[in-house]
């Protein structure tokens, strides 16, 4: 009784994490940049349960009749983030950028080298290239700038003077396995655990003009809220019965 009942509360957990997650992309689905995120589910090491079978002669030993796996419980083994693409919004400022394929930009924040999908960048008034948050954006020879009040960004991300095509810098755009993410306690900064590879410039388009939207699926996080609620029920339900019968295991059986 007590195992079902750690059972079923180690799912309620479960499904109070998955609620939080839910929550949180419906709260930054217009948040440019954010990837959605869920939680991996893993279960705890499972048990084969047998039943003891009495010998009926005093020369049989006794027997063990195997009943089955019995699961012991669930939990949020790591964090996942969606590197699905989001859509590509136009917003005609020269400083957004948005990354028509995989990456992310390189930016330097106080706590180091961190990375984003999101390219809502702006001109400080010194002419370094920020993002919103007031971040550097790198490029190949550190931080980007001073920019002239003109400029363009090529598809590979380099950044030329619009007045002189002289080259200025080139965006740093790497490449970061979905295992590797981690979320910096901001909705589009990462870290990654391991050190990421920098995505050669054939292989990057990048959209001059455009604003990278949410990844998030309304659609899905909403199917996936009622499936959450109605695990964490019957989960509920199981918690609520074993407590019953723990009740009249204490109350009833112990009075015979």
């Amino acid at each position: 009784m007590l195992r079902g009942l750690y059972t079923a509360a180690s799912g309620m957990i479960m499904n109070n994490q998955q609620s939080e997650a839910i929550d949180r992309n419906l709260e930054n689905m217009n948040n440019p940049g954010y990837l959605e995120e869920s939680e991996r589910v893993t279960s705890f090491p499972r048990l084969l349960v047998s039943r003891l079978t009495p010998s009926t002669t005093s020369d049989k030993p006794s027997e063990n009749v195997p009943l089955g796996i019995m699961g012991t419980g669930v939990y949020a083994e790591k964090v996942l983030y969606s590197t699905e693409p989001g859509l590509i919004r136009e917003t005609g400022n020269m400083t957004d950028v948005a990354l028509n394929g995989d990456g992310f930009f390189a930016i330097e924040t106080l706590d180091g080298e961190r990375y984003t999908r999101n390219g809502h960048f702006q001109v400080d008034p010194s002419g370094m290239l920020r993002t919103a948050g007031g971040n550097l954006v790198l490029g190949q020879n550190g931080a980007i700038g001073p920019l002239p009040d003109d400029f363009t960004i090529l598809q590979d991300g380099t950044i030329i003077s619009t007045e002189s095509s002289q080259v200025i810098d080139r965006l740093t755009i790497v490449n970061i396995p979905a295992e590797d993410l981690d979320r910096d306690g901001l909705t589009s900064l990462y870290n990654s655990q391991n050190q990421p590879t920098e995505i050669p410039p054939k292989n990057i388009r990048v959209e001059q003009g455009f604003i990278e939207e949410s990844n998030v699926d309304l659609n899905a996080q909403m199917v996936k809220m009622i499936q959450v609620t109605r695990s964490y029920s019957a989960n509920q339900k199981v918690v609520q019965t074993n407590d019953e019968i723990l009740q009249k295991a204490v109350n009833e059986i112990g009075k015979v």
